[in-house]
């Protein structure tokens, strides 16, 4: 027999535990389990996508004056040298993607197409970026060597008149070594070149599109001494030196914003 007392007591821790199930929060305890305390963690610092990347100018060669092998884009100008068979520039279409591009070529010549870009302001966009491919490259062309100095295709950014000219270029040699740099005078000294060879023979296999990006206003003051303001954009073929032939393409070139920069 079980005592008053202790049926009491029996009943009573019963009751206790019934409530206790009967209550919401020992659902809630079921069935979400307890939160641990979320560990701090550093934030990690994004950056900026290439397409939110502040263009400040930017050819396409999407449009062309002029038709067949003498349509240059537009704003654009070519320049030959006197006596010397002139380098051919021509805006034409990809026959798959339709997509434009700029070609050039040199048989035995040199040239160069320029345009002028007077509102663009190195500071905010120092960046020069372009995509490029060779298909045929002037046999023996060797940029260190003044008698074998052609290029299937160079940029050049520069400033000044043809008396006092400084520039930068950005060269696809034939055999000189990537990495390799110099210095160039044209014009009885009044015309100063800065080079750069980015590309020779090795990159010209299968003829495949590259993309190059330098930071042209760092480099323009590293090799002058100063920023400029107002410039002009130069691509260039030459064949003439060699005595051979050259062919490259250039898709799309344009002046941008450092990879992280908040726009």
């Amino acid at each position: 027999m079980i005592s008053s007392i202790k049926r009491a007591a029996i009943i009573a821790i019963v009751t206790a535990g019934l409530v206790a199930i009967a209550t919401p929060a020992f659902f809630t305890h079921l069935l979400i389990p307890e939160k641990e305390a979320a560990p701090l963690v550093k934030r990690e610092v994004v950056p900026v996508p290439e397409e939110a990347r502040a263009v400040g100018w930017r050819e396409e060669f999407d449009s062309a004056a002029g038709r067949g092998r003498t349509a240059v884009p537009k704003g654009w100008k070519a320049v030959g040298k006197p006596g010397t068979k002139p380098a051919v520039f021509s805006v034409r279409a990809d026959n798959e993607s339709s997509e434009h591009f700029l070609h050039v070529e040199a048989d035995r010549a040199t040239g160069n197409l320029m345009t002028r870009i007077n509102d663009i302001d190195l500071k905010k966009t120092p960046v020069l970026r372009w995509r490029w491919r060779a298909t045929t490259l002037p046999a023996g062309a060797d940029g260190r060597l003044k008698a074998a100095d052609d290029q299937v295709v160079a940029i050049y950014v520069g400033t000044g008149t043809s008396l006092n000219n400084k520039s930068i270029s950005y060269r696809w040699d034939t055999e000189t070594p990537r990495g390799a740099e110099g210095n160039a005078s044209y014009g009885m000294g009044g015309v100063k070149v800065k080079w750069y060879t980015l590309r020779n023979k090795a990159d010209a296999q299968g003829g495949q599109w590259l993309t190059e990006e330098r930071n042209v206003a760092e480099d323009f003051n590293k090799a002058w001494g100063f920023y400029p303001e107002k410039i002009y954009l130069s691509v260039s073929s030459n064949s003439q030196y060699t005595r051979s032939s050259g062919a490259a393409d250039l898709c799309w070139i344009e002046f941008v914003s450092l990879k992280n920069e908040a726009i």
